[in-house]
């Protein structure tokens, strides 16, 4: 028979094999987690690189081809410079490839809308302020409408 005691310490063994199979869970999960989080991470960098990479190959100047080589030097020198390796040259080139489109849609010019002017408006259609009348004056306004 067992005693309040046994019942104890078999509760302290079951709740101690729970806790170590929810901690293991726990880490496994985490390690995905901070991979993915780490790979996320080395895609923001290739972005912001892409995008200051673009602009200074299009400043710069050159052919499409020459631009394109350009920025993907820049890229690769930047990831190396910061510890990022093993970024797959697809990944680079998509990046440039967002980044072109994302400052060729930016930099359309957008044709401003103006405005018609009616060449001649019958003197009937022409707003004229009114004129004082006798009845009633003109009142003068001062400062804070005294």
């Amino acid at each position: 028979m067992m005693t309040i005691k046994d019942w104890i310490y078999l509760g302290i063994t079951v709740a101690s094999y729970l806790l170590a199979i929810i901690a293991g869970v726990y880490a496994k999960d985490k390690a995905k987690i901070n991979h993915a989080t780490r790979a996320g991470q080395a895609l923001d960098v290739v972005g912001k690189l892409a995008s200051y990479a673009v602009h200074e190959a299009e400043h710069i100047g050159g052919t499409g081809q020459e631009k394109r080589e350009f920025a993907s030097e820049i890229i690769t020198q930047g990831l190396a410079w910061l510890g990022i390796k093993n970024v797959a040259p697809n990944t680079v080139n998509g990046a440039i490839e967002k980044t072109v489109n994302a400052m060729n849609i930016a930099n359309q010019a957008v044709k401003p809308v103006e405005p018609e002017i009616a060449e001649n408006v019958p003197e009937k259609d022409i707003v004229q302020p009114e004129a004082p009348t006798p009845e009633a004056p003109t009142k003068d306004v001062t400062v804070n409408g005294n």
